[in-house]
């Protein structure tokens, strides 16, 4: 079981903040679109789209709860 929780652990560290830029770059591209053109409507955004907001959004609040663990685990 601790095996998995480390795999877990640094997969979270690593991948985490990968999604956290793609939901952050998607967010602007679909906030730009909306600022910039006449003919955006919030229909037009794919499930893809939301998707990789939510996964950036998710991945946030993992990524936050891992440096928690990482300052406890490090601090031995």
């Amino acid at each position: 079981m601790t095996h998995i929780k480390s795999i877990w652990f640094w997969f979270s560290l690593v991948v985490c903040p990968f999604l956290i830029v793609l939901g952050v770059f998607t967010a602007g591209k679909l906030l730009g679109q909306y600022m910039y053109s006449q003919q955006f409507s919030f229909s037009s955004i794919s499930i893809l789209q939301v998707g990789l907001i939510c996964a950036g959004v998710c991945a946030f609040s993992v990524f936050l709860n891992t440096l928690k663990e990482a300052k406890i685990r490090f601090a031995k």
